[in-house]
């Protein structure tokens, strides 16, 4: 999607996001502060109080998605629990489906009804938007943006946002792929 579909603060947020990849490649930044770094722009960007990503891993025909970081309310947290497929079906499938699930409800969104009790409505989660990545065509992470406290109406710009940031996602997690031997880039690049 063309950047001119970005907001102001969406292109600035891109800006940042690519110069925090820049600097990870030349070696200046490891893997951790980059996503110190980067998930903090991606929710100002987005305009979300959380923004976390997940790495995908398949076991048999199951997946499940791993919070690798999740930022929240200008702080890093603690990573969430694996979502599994098997717990979470409809999930899955409106990701295998759409290739994104925005929900702007998520504590009525038909493809969120597993999660709602043990997830949405503990931590006040109105709104939800992921966007899966792949690398050669193997989805191998996912950011998620929530927004506590009150609904959002996620906009197109949002949506396009966080599209872009997926697709360099996609881009990080190739580069990383073929770095596996480094210890940093191994939690990752599954």
């Amino acid at each position: 999607m063309p950047s001119e579909l970005l907001s102001a603060p969406g292109r600035r947020a891109l800006a940042r996001i690519r110069h925090c990849v820049h600097l990870h490649e030349q070696e200046l930044l490891g893997l951790d502060d980059f996503f110190s770094q980067a998930l903090p722009v991606l929710a100002e960007g987005l305009g979300c109080d959380r923004v976390s990503v997940w790495t995908y891993s398949q076991r048999g025909p199951q997946q499940a998605l791993h919070c690798e970081r999740l930022h929240h309310a200008g702080h890093d947290a603690t990573p969430l629990p694996p979502l599994v497929e098997q717990q979470h079906p409809d999930y899955f499938r409106e990701l295998d489906r759409w290739g994104i699930l925005s929900a702007n409800d998520a504590q009525s969104h038909p493809a969120l009804r597993s999660m709602r009790e043990a997830y949405l409505l503990p931590h006040d989660i109105h709104s939800l938007l992921d966007v899966p990545f792949a690398v050669n065509g193997r989805r191998t992470g996912l950011l998620c943006g929530e927004q506590t406290g009150a609904p959002v109406e996620w906009s197109a710009t949002q949506i396009s946002l966080m599209r872009q940031a997926g697709v360099i996602g996609s881009l990080l997690m190739h580069r990383l792929q073929g770095r596996a031997r480094r210890p940093d880039a191994l939690r990752f690049a599954g």
